[in-house]
């Protein structure tokens, strides 16, 4: 057994090595020597994990935090009101406004610059910020450089064409001047010039269109390009080369030169339109300053000079798409291999022409001849196949395998042969009865249509009869028809005439009504006054609004003249002499109708002096409104009530009790009565003619 220490005084670990029982292998072991008292073994306590785990949660936290605001702006902004540094972590996060390492690197030139400001001063020369080699694309401007560069057409100048003019101030003098005084006058002013607006908007329109315009000559012309560089593909690839999507990338580029060009024709149409207008208007005298017009010209025919540009551009641009401008030798290569089945197809057509009747028959035949003689070397090397079958079977000396191959061979090759007069013999056969059928679908044509022309004829005339008696039948029938329309129209117009009046009489009506009824009004208002006021007045709307009704009439006439000339008490007025009534009711509430002594007197006016009433405390029957016996009730009793009632607006209750009274109180009592009555019988007569107003008003609705 071998002990490993590390030489330290009281040393805790030792390596042991033991052998195993039965074998030569050895086991190191690492042990911990504890140097206790009771030599016991103690366990080191396990490491905390807890900072690990908060770590880890807040991370988690903020990271929730992190998407949470990044998909709720609520969140975020109050984030940056109250967290200033939360927004920057989101946006480094999501690289917003950079990349980390960006951020970093910002950060980082911060600091130091904060350093340096610190250290050395805020002055100081700022070093020109160079980039680096790799950030400068190298290959891509040696391309743009390499390649030539595009048509660009000069940008219109769309400057404003009337500017308001500066305002020049008064200059500062130092030097002293001299003051001549002379006479005081007006500065004259010169007219003020005012631009159409109708000139601004074709100005306007001008511009805009022409911009327009150039903007689409432009993308015309490039798409232009596109299909010249489609086309010119095709032609120079190989069968091989060839695919689909070169046709489709040459039928799209195609597709969008025709819409760029119809769009820039529109526009450019409208453009022109505007110019020769805003010249018409300027030749015609419009009021705009000589400048302006001046400018307005200048700028008129520039951009007819940029637009006749942009479309001589496009022009070019579209005849280099001419495929018999550039491989003419290919095209007349591939018309002389076709012109029998060309002058089959289209009998009379100069193959000579630069482009036949259809646009893309030329590139159609390069690409047929490119077929051909990619078949024909295909055939080529066919046939030099079988030739050396046949050299092996004559050096094989198989006379039966040579016959067969010379045999097939010689079937073939007249196999080919007649099948190519077959189709040139077809061909011409189909031609020839194209002719034929073409001439006999012409003379039939003819014949049928005079055949035609004698059938339409006499149709004409029989249809043309037809007409002539159905028109005179239709005639009298209309005529019938609009005489029983007529007269169905003339009733329906005295139906109209008389609803019409109906309504208008319920309008008269119902006017007379609101009138009457405002007039009413006018009298309850009276008598709902502080004051007291002449009814006169009142009385003669109320007259004027119901002249001709009988139930006004005599209503009114039960008003009396007293209250015509002088009115009647007001609420407010019965309510204060229903006060000074009441302590003169209350003190003579014991004295008879036919007085009494001295002694009696005095014992009344004590006991209205000791006696107090609260109105809480009557019953509540009657407080209900329901029938009572006021004869069981005395003075006072009677009095408690009447003042109940006045106080609830209850003027004819209260005028009731006020006459139920009894003995000296009634005699007192009787100067309060009378008023109130008349007062009462006006507002029972305002209150019936507004219920008649009201009545009348509905009964014509």
């Amino acid at each position: 057994m071998y002990k490993f220490t590390n030489h330290l005084s009281n040393a805790k670990l030792v390596l042991v090595r033991r052998h195993i029982d039965g074998s030569s292998a050895a086991l190191i072991v690492l042990r911990q020597n504890s140097y206790s008292q009771d030599h016991g073994t103690r366990q080191q306590p396990r490491k905390s994990r807890k900072l690990f785990w908060s770590t880890v949660g807040a991370t988690v936290l903020t990271g929730a935090a992190v998407v949470y605001a990044k998909h709720s702006p609520e969140a975020r902004n109050w984030l940056e009101s109250n967290v200033p540094w939360a927004n920057d972590l989101v946006a480094l996060v999501y690289q917003e406004k950079s990349s980390p390492w960006k951020f970093t690197v910002d950060r980082f030139n911060q600091a130091t610059t904060s350093i340096s400001h610190f250290v050395f001063g805020k002055e100081g020369v700022t070093p020109l910020e160079i980039k680096s080699r790799s950030q400068q694309d190298i290959d891509a401007d040696a391309a743009k450089k390499a390649t030539s560069k595009d048509f660009q057409l000069p940008p219109p100048s769309l400057e404003p064409l009337y500017v308001e003019e500066k305002k020049l101030g008064t200059p500062d003098v130092d030097t002293p001047a001299t003051v001549v005084q002379t006479e005081r006058c007006e500065p004259a002013r010169a007219p003020a010039a005012a631009v159409p607006a109708e000139l601004v908007q074709l100005e306007r329109d001008m511009m805009d269109n022409t911009k327009l315009a150039l903007d689409s000559y432009k993308r015309a012309s490039q798409h232009c390009k596109r299909y010249n560089d489609a086309l010119y593909k095709i032609v120079e690839s190989t069968v091989e080369e060839l695919d689909k999507r070169h046709f489709s990338a040459l039928q799209g580029a195609q597709s969008e030169r025709d819409a760029a060009h119809e769009q820039a024709a529109e526009a450019a149409a409208r453009a022109k339109s505007a110019i020769q207008r805003v010249e018409s208007a300027l030749e015609a005298g419009a009021p705009v300053p000589p400048p302006a017009a001046a400018a307005t010209r200048r700028h008129a025919a520039a951009f007819g000079e940029q637009l006749a540009a942009a479309e001589a551009e496009y022009c070019r641009c579209r005849d280099e798409a001419l495929l018999a401008d550039r491989y003419w030798d290919k095209v007349e290569a591939a018309r002389s291999a076709f012109r029998a089945e060309l002058a089959a197809l289209f009998p009379g057509a100069d193959l000579s022409a630069r482009s036949l009747p259809s646009a893309h028959v030329d590139l159609l035949l390069v690409y047929t001849l490119k077929q051909i003689q990619f078949l024909q070397n295909q055939l080529a090397e066919l046939q030099t196949v079988r030739e050396q079958k046949i050299n092996r079977a004559i050096e094989c000396h198989d006379e039966k395998a040579l016959i067969e191959a010379k045999v097939e061979d010689l079937i073939k090759a007249e196999r080919v042969e007649r099948e190519k007069e077959f189709l040139k013999r077809s061909l011409a056969l189909q031609a020839e009865a194209h002719r034929s059928l073409r001439e006999q679908l012409k003379k039939q044509f003819e014949i049928q249509q005079e055949v035609l022309q004698e059938k339409v004829a006499s149709k004409e005339k029989e249809v043309m009869s037809r007409l002539a008696r159905a028109q005179s039948e239709r005639l009298e029938h209309e005529r019938a028809q609009h005489k029983r329309e007529l007269g169905a129209a003339a009733a329906r117009l005295a139906a109209v005439q008389h609803a019409l009046k109906q309504r208008a009489g319920a309008e008269e009506e119902a006017r007379r009504s609101a009138a009457l009824w405002a007039a009413a009004g006018g009298v309850l208002a009276a008598l709902s006054a502080p004051r007291r006021a002449p009814l006169r007045d009142h009385v003669a709307a109320v007259r004027s609004a119901g002249k001709d009704d009988k139930l006004v009439q005599s209503i009114l006439q039960s008003i009396s003249r007293d209250a015509l000339e002088h009115g009647v008490a007001t609420e407010q007025e019965l309510r204060d002499s229903f006060d000074r009534m009441e302590k003169t009711v209350l003190k003579v509430a014991l004295v008879g109708r036919e007085g009494a002594s001295l002694p009696v007197y005095f014992l009344s006016w004590l006991q209205s002096k000791l006696l107090f009433y609260k109105l809480s405390e009557l019953p509540e029957e009657e407080m209900e409104d329901k029938p009572v016996d006021y004869t069981k009730l005395d003075n006072f009793e009677i009095m408690q009530r009447a003042r109940w009632q006045l106080e609830r607006g209850a003027v004819e209750r209260a005028a009731r009790l006020v006459g139920a009274l009894r003995g000296a109180g009634r005699a007192a009592g009787a100067a309060w009565a009378g008023p109130a009555r008349e007062h009462l019988a006006v507002r029972q007569a305002a209150h019936a003619l507004m219920a008649h107003a009201e009545l009348s008003s509905l009964l014509h609705v």
